[in-house]
């Protein structure tokens, strides 16, 4: 009798196991831009699409709670769903517009399943926001300048015509006058302003986001696998720029256009933990070798090297957006 509930209370179990495992829908995301390059004002879509098993239900995550650099969404169309041979498909347009030049991010998008937040994202995605070209016809030749042409003088208490339109004139000019003071005070003391103002909210986001999108970046970058299709400089070129690119978008510190010596001189000032500190030291100096000397690391060492690069990222992102969320808290505060 014992043996017969052991077997039963077994069967059960592996029974239910397989229940559970077939309840996890098998998920593909993507989202794509219909162009890389777009000019200041211009509006770009964004496609996103997401297939689950039939039975489940698939959907975006809130546009509000999105992370974008450099863009911002004006408009998204309501999402349609479509139903093929075991499979629900989930698709949605979404316009982003730019008004900054320069480049353009949209991080990760988190895909919703059966109402709940999954652990699927879409690839990180960026677009170049290019400035209005201005044109000159230079095939059209010189003229020279006129001299004034000879008038008739308008005898006192004649056609009263010509001294309106002189009044129209001078109103016209004063005006001119008045909008082109106001426009030199704009641009002279409120524009300076401005300018600063949102230099520091790009600075902020850029900082919110630099160790997501470092992270992304070196995920894809382990995906390509260049060490081992014999390609080491290229891997050794592009980690060192996502490196020094996060650098340059946490600390402001210009790394892209440092040598290897100033780049820690730079980072070295900032209280960083030794340890990590000297793990990038030891990365730059060997990714130097490697794009300037030719050397050939073992493939353990290039490994260590993506691993190291990615710890210093990720604890040097944590503790800045820490330091960064108490600043805010203070901020609301007083």
């Amino acid at each position: 009798m014992l043996k017969f509930r052991s077997f039963l209370f077994l069967l059960l179990g592996i029974l239910w196991g397989m229940n559970g495992l077939a309840q996890v829908p098998n998920v593909s995301v993507s989202a794509r831009l219909d162009s890389t390059h777009i000019l200041i004002g211009d509006h770009l879509k964004l496609h996103l699409s997401a297939t689950v098993d039939l039975g489940h239900k698939a959907a975006f995550q809130d546009f509000s709670q999105w992370q974008l650099l450099n863009c911002e969404v004006i408009e998204a169309a309501t999402p349609v769903t479509t139903q093929g041979k075991g499979t629900t498909t989930c698709t949605q347009e979404i316009t982003v517009i730019s008004f900054d030049t320069g480049m353009a991010v949209i991080a990760p998008i988190c895909l919703v399943v059966d109402d709940t937040l999954a652990d699927y994202f879409t690839d990180t995605l960026a677009f170049h926001v290019d400035s209005l070209p201005v044109f000159v016809d230079t095939t059209k030749a010189f003229c020279d300048i006129k001299l004034p042409m000879d008038g008739k003088r308008v005898a006192e208490g004649g056609d009263t015509s010509s001294s309106k339109t002189w009044s129209i004139v001078l109103i016209v000019l004063g005006v001119l006058l008045i909008l082109g003071l106001l426009a030199f005070l704009f641009f002279k003391y409120l524009w300076p302003y401005w300018k600063k103002k949102r230099q520091q909210v790009l600075q902020i986001r850029r900082k919110e986001l630099s160790g997501t999108v470092a992270l992304n970046q070196i995920r894809q970058l382990k995906a390509k696998e260049l060490c081992q299709k014999g390609m080491v400089k290229e891997h050794y070129s592009e980690l060192s720029m996502i490196l020094r690119t996060y650098m340059d978008d946490q600390w402001n510190v210009n790394a892209k256009e440092m040598v290897t010596d100033e780049i820690m001189e730079s980072i070295g000032e900032l209280g960083l933990d030794e340890v990590i500190l000297e793990d990038v030291r030891r990365f730059l100096r060997r990714s130097d070798l490697v794009k300037y000397a030719r050397q050939q690391p073992m493939m353990e060492e290039n490994d260590d090297h993506l691993k190291r690069v990615t710890h210093f990222v990720a604890e040097t992102d944590r503790v800045e957006q820490a330091k960064l969320a108490e600043l805010k808290q203070k901020k609301k505060h007083s």
